[in-house]
């Protein structure tokens, strides 16, 4: 019996043993155990640090990534973060010394890359980064903005940089896609990097919940006497902690950022609000609900956060708190709200984010007023306002915006070669014309210009031919092979300027001009053109007194080959209205409305009325790529029928009834220094013209022309047909401060068969002249 216990004894013995010396291999070695907790330590600080950090808190930021580096003085992370601190406090030296660090230790590191990049947008590419913002808030984004976002940068963009240029290149649909794609890649290479998961939500992209398991992420300087949850009673078996209603109410809100990163807005909603009824005076629970509820968009849920920081306020209207509102009031451009809370705070108090936050939104408000006053076309007031506050001059969208107000004093030259011609008899239908029209822009401050116009304008119908006339006069008074004709007034060939002067602004353009040279009828020219935004849409109204084309009859007027009598030069007396509005970025309409009343030199006044409306849709939209189709329906209408050549009558289409439906294909591009626009067109017309007397004012003339048995009466009747057109225009910025270009465009329809061709310079003798897209040529002063 002893035996058998002794046995046991030292069996039990051994056992106990061998279980104590199987411990060390079990459990982890004290190297093994420290390093795990010095990485839980480790992304606890950056957690806390990222927090601060968004919440300009740069002091508190500061700390967190200090200790990670005594902690691992090579911790990649936290030397990026230090500089993007830095760039943040304005101190672009100091964050490279912090990037020299980073490729000294890394290499090409990525979190040396994302550093390296938002260096360079606060520094050498400062100025052009700021123009791409400008454009993207701007009212027409360009199409090209992705593209033009893509190639700021070496290299894709990281983290804030990323941030940044994908919320702009958001601005166009194709940017949009783009923009969510290489986020997805950003978010599933960096998983633990929340901003990107971020941004993703904020495109509207599908978001996954963040895979990496961190220790639930804690606050610095919880509330003061913050309560705590009391123990339930123990078992016989464990221990319940004690957890305090601020650890509490950081879980909640860790499980609320889950649920976010997963889309669940609702669900996180509730737990961040479980979390302020735990702590009620504590501000940051409180703002990460606000702004969950401002990102909703709508104006219910903007007003719910305003209030919910409000009551904040009522229970402690502490600093801390008068932060976290101040950030949610500029958050929500409540700039005036913003300042008056973190005002209230004694300046000594005030720590480096509130510092930063006022100095944000005087920036935004001084910005604000001024691109308000741009986009009004208040240059001059600009110009002031811009002097008054030279604060903000260094910063690079108030350099962009003063860039754009220096180049509208610089003085402009436009000039082209335009040749057009429309078919027809020799010496009395058939118009070819060369014009050149040349402009000078003198800029007489920031809002007026005066202009210059002398164009050069010849226009030739060619020879009557005597052998071909027919047994009624086609020009003139009489046939053409009537013995008393002086032949040298066979010839209808005409050259001579068209000149004049007016003042623009972007809201108005007033001119005046006239014909000179030796054309057989001279007379003047001019208008008032006032232009005003309204809403999407624009308003465009004109008083004007214009040249009438479509015969060497209608545009300089005709010498009769038997008496040397001159007529023609028409001219349209009346008013138009030009309506625009845009119901979506891809769908718009134009309105168009005219009444004239056309006057001439020996030839009887006319009225003239027409309608026209034009709706657009974008069917596809890429970087620097629009294709459109739209639809035009055109009515016409005229009192008299005076589209013929005999002595009275006009020379220019004038039908009582006219109306036709057009269907334009239009896909119009920019890339790099080229822009370009490629319009087809197809539609069908229906039309009707009176009987018109050949010698409207005349009758001696008719009852000669009866007497010789020849026509006095032209007979009317219905017409129409179907019809094409093509337009091809381009244009190319040699230079900064040089833009050519040329169009060619043809119509072909039944009885109309005009082309026209033009070659066009534009020069400033400053340092810019923006490349126009579509390519805008230069209007002749004849066709204004």
């Amino acid at each position: 019996m002893a035996k058998r216990f002794s046995f046991r004894f030292c069996a039990l013995s051994l056992a106990v043993h061998a279980c104590f010396a199987g411990i060390p291999l079990l459990l982890p070695t004290p190297g093994i155990a420290a390093q795990g907790n010095q990485q839980t330590s480790i992304r606890t600080l950056s957690d806390k640090g990222i927090y601060w950090y968004e919440r300009y808190r740069f002091d508190l930021a500061v700390q967190s990534f200090n200790k990670i580096l005594l902690l691992d003085p090579s911790n990649a992370s936290a030397l990026r973060w230090q500089g993007l601190i830095d760039l943040a406090r304005g101190d672009i030296q100091a964050a490279n010394v912090w990037l020299g660090k980073l490729q000294m230790l890394h290499g090409n590191h990525p979190f040396a890359i994302e550093l390296q990049q938002s260096i360079a947008l606060a520094g050498e590419k400062r100025q052009p980064f700021a123009e791409l913002r400008y454009l993207a808030v701007s009212e027409q984004v360009p199409v090209d903005l992705p593209q033009r976002l893509r190639q700021l940068l070496p290299q894709a963009p990281l983290g804030d940089a990323a941030v940044q240029i994908y919320r702009l290149m958001s601005r166009t649909t194709e940017g949009r896609e783009y923009a969510k794609k290489q986020t997805l890649a950003l978010m599933q290479q960096f998983p633990e990097d929340l901003r990107y998961t971020k941004l993703l939500a904020e495109l509207g992209g599908i978001t996954k919940p963040a895979t990496r398991k961190t220790a639930p992420r804690t606050t610095p300087k919880p509330p003061i006497n913050a309560a705590v949850i009391e123990p339930s009673p123990p078992s016989l078996t464990t221990e319940t902690p004690v957890v305090s209603n601020f650890e509490r109410g950081q879980q909640l809100g860790d499980q609320a950022q889950q649920h976010i990163q997963q889309g669940n807005t609702t669900a996180a909603a509730s737990l961040l609000q479980q979390a302020i009824d735990l702590n009620p005076a504590y501000p940051w629970f409180r703002y990460d609900l606000a702004t969950l509820l401002d990102d909703q968009g709508d104006m219910g849920s903007k007003q719910s956060a305003q209030r919910l920081m409000d009551q904040g306020m009522s229970k402690d209207p502490s600093a801390e708190m008068r932060f976290a509102s101040a950030l949610l009031a500029a958050r929500q451009n409540r700039g005036k709200d913003a300042l008056d809370l973190i005002n209230a705070v004694p300046r000594e108090n005030w720590t480096e984010g509130m510092s930063a936050l006022e100095k944000r939104v005087l920036y935004s408000r001084h910005l604000d007023s001024l691109r308000a006053l741009e986009q009004q076309g208040r240059y001059n007031q600009l110009a002031n306002a811009m002097g008054a506050n030279p604060t903000w001059r260094a910063e690079p969208e108030v350099q962009d915006i003063e860039q754009n107000l220096q180049q509208k004093k610089q003085v402009r030259l436009r000039m082209s070669y335009d040749n057009a011609v429309i078919d027809g008899e020799e010496g009395v239908s058939k118009i070819e014309t060369n014009e050149v029209p040349l402009q000078i822009d003198l800029p007489l401050d920031f809002e007026r210009t005066l202009f210059l116009r002398a164009d050069t304008l010849n226009a030739k119908s060619g020879r009557v031919n005597p052998a071909t006339a027919s047994n009624f006069a086609k020009l003139g008074t009489t046939l053409a092979t009537d013995p008393a004709i002086s032949s040298d007034r066979l010839d209808q060939n005409y050259n001579g300027h068209v000149v004049g002067v007016g003042i623009q602004t972007d809201q108005y353009r007033i001119d005046l001009g006239t014909t000179v040279g030796d054309y057989p009828v001279n007379d003047w020219v001019g208008g008032v053109q006032w232009r005003t935004d309204l809403g999407n849409g624009s308003l465009r109204l004109e008083v004007a007194r214009r040249m009438v084309n479509g015969s060497v009859l209608s545009t300089t007027g005709a010498v009769d080959p038997l008496t040397g009598e001159t007529w023609g030069g028409a001219r349209r007396n009346g008013v138009s209205a030009v309506y625009y509005e845009a119901f979506s970025p891809t769908l718009d309409f134009v309105g168009i409305a005219r009444a004239n009343l056309i006057t001439g030199k020996n030839i009887p006044d006319n009225t003239e009325v027409n309608l026209q409306g034009i709706v657009g849709k974008t069917v596809y939209q890429r970087p620097g790529h629009e294709v459109e189709i739209a639809a035009s329906l055109f009515l016409w209408s005229f009192q008299k029928n005076l589209r013929f050549y005999s002595f009275g009558q006009g020379g220019y289409y004038s039908p009582q009834a006219f109306a036709s439906l057009t269907f334009p294909v239009t896909w119009t591009g920019r890339l790099n220094d080229w822009s370009w626009q490629i319009q087809a067109r197809l539609g069908a017309s229906e039309s009707r013209e009176d009987d018109t007397q050949l010698y409207p004012l005349h009758p001696e003339l008719a009852a000669a022309a009866a007497a010789q048995g020849n026509p006095t009466l032209q007979a009317g009747g219905p017409g129409g047909g179907g019809s094409t057109g093509l337009r091809l225009a381009l244009e190319r910025q040699i230079i900064k401060n040089l833009v050519v270009g040329a169009y060619f465009e043809i119509d072909r329809s039944e009885g109309y068969n005009p082309d026209r061709l033009q070659a066009y310079v534009k020069y400033s003798f400053g340092d810019f002249f923006e490349l126009s897209a579509p390519p805008e040529g230069v209007a002749p002063y004849s066709r204004f």
